[in-house]
Parts: structure tokens; C-alpha cells; sequence
């Protein structure tokens, strides 16, 4: 195994699995860190899996990764990626991001997203940026598709919506910006 501390473990458009991202997770928690980031403080050594943190899938849809500080964990969806098992480095960096997230709240703070967070993500070889796009990683799959019957727009829908909604592309160029129900979404069920 490489030494995950220099160098990304996944090469660029590498098929992987569940089993080998899991232990690429479990390894990555199981590294102790040396975080040095400030300048007038010392260098903070961690090791998550030393402080309770564990790894799991999760069945969410429309985002790739999570880290919850609460029960100490770090996800990544189970969905997005049997969908992309071709994305392994795509997948490692999402890991990576949260794992920054991890190192951060384990530092004493939850810096999301600011110059702290990323220096500590550079630090774990995270891109330090938005890792997930629906239009990068091929979300095919959507339960229900809100479709318009005026302007023929489909929009994907992974949950069944209870009220009626419109088009707001409709309401704005035919209805001077309204809202109005003239224009209501169909639902249709994908699967």
C-alpha cells in the first residue's frame, strides 16, 4: 500500500470498489496526522481513529460525502458510488475532504470551508474545493421526474413531493413573474 500521507492511493480514472474505498477510509482514520498550520502554535498530532471516529455508506443522493462531528463518522453514498465505480479518485478526494473536516473538529474548531479548513485539507491532499456535482458524477438514477407539459423542462426529483409546484420558468416568462398553478409540475415515477 502506498504511503497515503504523500500520495494519492487511486489513480486518475481507476475503477474501485465499496470494499476497497471502506479500507482506504479505515486506513486513512487509523494515520496519525501532524497538522501544522498556525504560526505561533505547535504542530497538532491526531489520530481519529484513536478519538472514537468510524467510516460508513450512507443511502443519500445528493451529496457525495458528510462528516458528523455528533457520532463521529464519516460517510461517503453508497448511491453515488455504485453509480461510479470509475471515479475512484474522485471518490478518495471526497474522502479526503471530510476527513479534513474531521482533522478540524478534532483541532478545536469547524471552519467550514475557510482558509483554516482548507490549509488543514491541503495538509491530507484534498483539492480543498467542492468535490461533488450532480453533472460530474453521473447521477443517472432519480426516483420521480417533475415535468413541465407547457415548456417540456424535466427536472430529476429523488423524493415524492407533496404539494404542487410550478414552473418557475413558465411563471416567469408567461405570467410577468407570478407564481401561478396555470403551470403545475407533473410527477412521474422513474422506477
Amino acid at each position: 500500500m502506498k504511503n497515503l500521507t504523500k500520495e494519492m492511493y487511486f489513480a486518475e480514472n481507476k475503477v474501485t470498489t465499496l470494499s476497497e474505498l471502506k479500507a482506504l477510509a479505515n486506513e486513512l482514520l487509523a494515520t496519525t496526522w501532524t497538522i501544522d498550520i498556525y504560526r505561533h502554535k505547535g504542530a497538532s498530532v491526531i489520530n481519529l481513529k484513536d478519538l472514537g471516529w468510524t467510516f460508513e455508506y450512507n443511502t443519500r443522493k445528493r451529496a457525495a460525502g458528510l462528516c458528523n462531528y455528533t457520532y463521529k463518522t464519516i460517510y461517503l453514498s453508497k448511491y453515488l458510488v455504485t453509480q461510479n465505480l470509475e471515479k475512484g479518485l474522485e471518490f478518495e478526494n471526497t474522502l479526503r475532504h471530510e476527513l479534513a473536516h474531521a482533522l478540524d473538529g478534532a483541532m478545536g474548531g469547524r471552519n467550514h470551508h475557510n482558509n483554516v479548513w482548507k490549509a488543514i485539507a491541503r495538509n491530507v491532499l484534498c483539492t480543498a474545493e467542492r468535490c461533488y456535482k450532480s453533472s460530474d458524477i453521473g447521477d443517472t438514477k432519480s426516483k420521480y421526474t417533475l415535468v413541465c407539459d407547457t415548456c417540456k423542462k424535466e427536472t430529476a426529483s429523488h423524493k415524492r413531493k407533496k404539494r404542487v409546484s410550478a414552473c418557475g420558468k413558465c411563471c416567469n416568462e408567461l405570467n410577468n413573474g407570478r407564481y401561478t398553478l396555470d403551470y403545475a409540475l407533473r410527477q412521474v415515477q422513474n422506477y
